[in-house]
């Protein structure tokens, strides 16, 4: 791992030369050194999709964010239920879901059940435009 992240390094400065990219900018932006080169490839990295997936919530589902394959960590959620979900977001607050037309008591008694695992932030269009957020094409 060192090794490749030592390659990845030496890439980088070798196109910083070639390309005009200032790398000892970003690393003295970064407050980083060579001694940990991880962290400086990371900060370069990030963009606003990442922020919000790694916010305070931790290991929550955003469920305004979220598509229907990421039920399926929580039993008796996927696919019926996700589905119901993810058509009526965005949500206000985690309340709002047992108010999801249709839903018997069964559902909502399985969605009670996760109510601890869900977060609510506002709605990202990189994560929920278009049919991506009902079929991720992520199949197992």
């Amino acid at each position: 791992m060192k090794r490749l992240l030592g390659l990845l390094i030496a890439l980088s400065v070798l196109l910083g030369g070639v390309m005009g990219l200032q790398v000892d900018a970003a690393i003295a932006a970064t407050g980083q050194s060579f001694s940990n080169p991880s962290l400086l490839l990371a900060a370069e990295l990030r963009n606003a999709v990442d922020d919000k997936l790694s916010t305070a919530y931790g290991s929550k589902l955003d469920i305004n964010n979220a598509n229907v394959q990421a039920f399926t960590k929580y039993p008796g959620l996927y696919p019926t239920i996700a589905g119901k979900i993810v058509q009526n977001a965005p949500y206000e607050s985690i309340d709002e879901l047992l108010a999801i037309p249709g839903l018997s008591d069964r559902e909502k008694a399985l969605i009670e059940d996760n109510m601890d695992e869900f977060a609510i932030t506002p709605p990202d269009p990189a994560l929920v435009e278009g049919a991506d957020r009902f079929n991720n094409g992520v199949y197992r």
